[in-house]
């Protein structure tokens, strides 16, 4: 096994796994970077076995597919034993384990959504100061205050019949709890240990709402935010069905292809029907070219490896990489059947995964990346001299306009309410009749013992205790009807 020569092909140039293809340690010096994640698996496996590498080129297609009963590309070469292994992440499937030897996988990779950064949102509607909170967050929020005032109500009601409690109208006692929301000082303040403590919670409640309304505001005015056309696959193949988007994929990645056209669920039976039927689907030769495909035309969606996509999405902003991949496969590397190397690479790669050398490998070249000057996204640019401009903050004063002019038309009406209500009061007094004051002659009252009294009003026995009293009645009358006898002459 030691000091031979093996011949590999490099299907294709995919960072991280193949960065470029050198295994001296001067090219790293060169590059201030590793040669990636493969590469690095066979230089020290190289090493432990005195072996060197024969780089043959690529035939055809970088990976190849099975067709008309024979493979292409480099799995053909494979095949027929043009070279003894293929030096990239190949992913791992039956048809591609049935006529080659594939090892440990040395990495698990979901399959990425790439598309063009939209462009930035700035919200300059008049409203601006609703959008900290969610339509749900306002409604619930108004729904509370209602309900709480409700409570409020009728507990002030019934511990009034206990208890000196403050006295409120329904109106007042909703009042009470949107002053509180918008931290505001209650006129008077409940004695009752019960609305006491509604209103101090409802004071804490209050006081979280304000300083989440506050950073959220902040952050909305200094922030420029992203509005992204899909957030999942399920939204980006309805886009597809709609002719907004279309998809870009790499030609010769034909098995993420073929895992679409294979899966059994219908999100992918949709997406394979709108890329065969309706020919919503676009080839490019290679990632590269596909992200610069996407990078200058909105409305495409490229699928590649996750972990490629990073790099590109890390380095340049005018790409963007959702977190949410699709389709996860195994990533080996290929060695020709029935190889006397393969328990030996799998035994080894599998020592180097759990020993964290290849997500190293990878974080070093994240690193190289990230410190790039050469991406739009370090440019510098010049900023504003303010960072609230009156273009944004005008939403602001078209609430406070709207509140002044409100306050003026309830001024207005509260004079013309008590106009209406001291009219209306006038006009009551003068409708309402006095009663009319009967007055008794003089000769009907000397007449008064001839006038008929029923039996039943007359006492036919006047008891003794009620004799006086009925004297003393008609002593009453006969001074009344003398005495207005008198008025009247």
């Amino acid at each position: 096994m030691k000091g031979r020569t093996l011949k590999m092909v490099v299907p294709a140039i995919e960072p991280p796994y193949v960065n470029y293809v050198n295994f001296s340690d001067a090219a790293v010096t060169d590059k201030g970077y590793g040669p990636g994640v493969v590469m690095e698996i066979l230089k020290e496996i190289g090493k432990r076995l005195n072996l060197t590498y024969e780089i043959l080129p690529a035939l055809g297609s970088t990976w190849g597919e099975y067709l008309n009963g024979s493979w292409t590309g480099a799995f053909g070469q494979l095949v027929r034993g043009e070279v003894d292994l293929l030096a990239g992440g190949a992913i791992m499937e039956y048809d591609r384990s049935v006529i080659a030897d594939l090892t440990y996988p040395f990495q698990f990779e979901p399959t990425g959504i790439m598309i063009r950064s939209p462009e930035k949102y700035e919200d300059d509607t008049l409203l601006i100061v609703t959008e900290p909170f969610s339509w749900e967050v306002w409604v619930i929020t108004a729904a509370v205050i209602l309900i709480s005032g409700v409570i409020f109500l009728v507990m002030t009601n019934i511990i009034r019949k206990v208890y000196e409690e403050m006295t409120v109208t329904p109106f007042e006692s909703i009042w009470v709890f949107f002053s509180i929301f918008v931290q505001q000082g209650l006129p008077e303040q409940p004695r009752s240990w019960s609305c006491r403590v509604l209103v101090a919670l409802w004071w804490l409640a209050s006081i979280t709402l304000s300083a989440t309304f506050t950073g959220s505001l902040v952050a909305l005015f200094a922030v420029d935010k992203t509005n992204v056309p899909f957030q999942n696959i399920d939204q980006l193949v309805r886009l597809v069905k709609q002719g907004k988007f279309e998809i870009v994929m790499d030609e010769n990645s034909f098995t993420r292809t073929e895992m679409i056209a294979r899966s059994k669920l219908p999100v992918y039976r949709d997406l394979w029907h709108e890329m065969i039927v309706n020919h919503k689907v676009k080839y490019v030769n290679g990632i590269a070219r596909g992200v610069a495909f996407v990078r200058a035309n909105p409305g495409y969606a490229l699928l590649g490896p996750m972990a490629t996509l990073n790099f590109y999405a890390y380095s340049d902003c005018k790409v963007i990489l959702f977190n949410d991949g699709i389709l996860p496969v195994y990533l080996s590397i290929p060695l020709v059947k029935n190889s006397i190397y393969s328990p030996y690479f799998s035994t080894k790669i599998r020592e180097m995964v759990e020993r964290g050398f290849t997500q190293k490998w990878i974080a070093d070249y994240r690193s190289y990346v990230a410190m790039q000057k050469i991406n739009e996204c370090n440019s510098t640019t010049i900023g504003p001299k303010s960072y609230l401009d009156l273009k944004r903050a005008q939403g602001a004063f078209w609430v406070f306009l709207g509140g002044a002019g409100l306050g003026l038309a309830l001024f207005v009406g509260e004079f013309i309410f008590k106009f209406f209500r001291e009219k209306m009061t006038k006009h009551t007094k003068t409708t309402t009749v006095p009663p009319e004051v009967a007055t008794v002659s003089a000769n009907v009252a000397e007449n008064s013992t001839s006038l008929d009294i029923p039996d039943e009003v007359l006492p036919s026995a006047p008891l003794p205790s009620e004799d006086g009293n009925w004297s003393l009645r008609r002593r009453n009358i006969l001074n009344l009807s003398l005495d207005l006898s008198n008025i009247a002459n």
